[in-house]
């Protein structure tokens, strides 16, 4: 993990008077950082910044493009607004918004829906979300350098209309020699429902990149989790990280988790600690305890995670969410 920026090590120096045109804000100067250390670094930006909104996406190509869309916000007028407006971020020790005129058939405004990186690095997946009580499936596709979006007619049965969903792109090695990578993106969860139905989900759905094809997973193996939206998925060594999220409430349940979940997504098995784990590695198991994942500690949902490659195993990273209504973290 390469944390970047940080404050600058003296106070910059005093302003000059401006001129016309003003000229940029001066690029942040790096901190010292120490190995193993993060640090938070609020980054300048010249250009035309999204305004305020929640909900959106955000997705790096990771070669220093970002795009932005969508999301629910304030207009200038205080309206409550939700957008399908589309913004690039040129990344750089001062990074750069654009705000898109695109090519192609837009989406329709929307957000809590999910855009995931194409293997080719250009293309977005844009796939679901809400306006206004109306939850949509459709999928579409924006080209970061051509700046244009398209439509994709998909074969199969896509999931029902859902948001506050997971995707995650998953790239399958080949089994045999020779073979080619099997590029699939996986939806998992969320809160939708055909027609004015609702419902929390915990289905699992397959869209493979080469064709175009969705394929629902019709029986999964293993615990499975309970029902839920609001939950983070992270993918690290071929398994799904499920964690945390909201479901149902109850009288004794306000339907808020704390739990994690891991699906091979291979086998599609919901897979169960090791018990030798468990017990500290002495093959001994109290009999009364059924054996589980870590945790944080408490419940969390709208949260963000991300795995990360580490020797000798792979670290997740969860930042902020909610742990009660109306109560937000920016705990890591």
């Amino acid at each position: 993990l390469t944390p970047l920026g940080g404050a600058p090590p003296h106070p910059p120096p005093a302003p000059r008077k401006p001129t016309s045109p003003p000229a940029d804000p001066p690029a942040p100067r790096r901190a010292m950082v120490k190995p193993g250390e993060v640090i938070w670094t609020n980054v300048q930006c010249k250009g035309d910044a999204p305004s305020p909104r929640s909900g959106h996406t955000l997705t790096g190509n990771g070669s220093g493009k970002c795009v932005l869309f969508g999301g629910c916000g304030i207009k200038s007028d205080e309206d409550y607004a939700v957008f399908n407006d589309t913004h690039v971020l040129t990344l750089g020790d001062l990074g750069k918004w654009e705000l898109v005129d695109p090519l192609g058939d837009v989406p329709s405004p929307r957000w809590r829906h999910t855009a995931t990186l194409l293997p080719d690095s250009d293309g977005i997946l844009v796939f679901g979300g809400l306006c206004k009580g109306k939850r949509f499936n459709d999928t579409h596709v924006f080209s970061i350098e051509k700046r244009e979006w398209a439509i994709k007619e998909c074969a199969g049965t896509p999931p029902h209309p859902r948001s506050h969903h997971t995707a995650n792109r998953v790239d399958f090695e080949p089994e045999d020699v020779g073979g080619a990578i099997e590029h699939k993106v996986v939806i998992i969860g969320g809160y939708g429902g055909p027609g004015s139905t609702r419902d929390f989900y915990l289905d699992l759905h397959f869209l493979e990149l080469s064709s175009w094809t969705w394929t629902k997973v019709e029986s999964m193996k293993g615990p499975v989790p309970t029902p839920r939206s609001d939950h983070s998925a992270a993918l690290a060594d071929g398994k799904l990280i499920l964690y945390a999220g909201r479901g149902w409430s109850t009288k004794t349940d306000l339907g808020f988790y704390d739990d994690m979940h891991v699906l091979d997504l291979k086998t599609n098995r919901w897979l169960e600690p090791d018990v030798e784990e468990e017990a500290g590695g002495e093959g001994k198991e109290d009999l009364d305890t059924v054996p589980a994942w870590p945790s944080v500690g408490q419940k969390v949902w709208n949260h963000s995670a991300m795995a990360i490659q580490s020797v000798p195993s792979s670290y997740m990273f969860l930042f902020g969410g909610q742990n009660e209504p109306r109560r937000y973290s920016n705990a890591i």
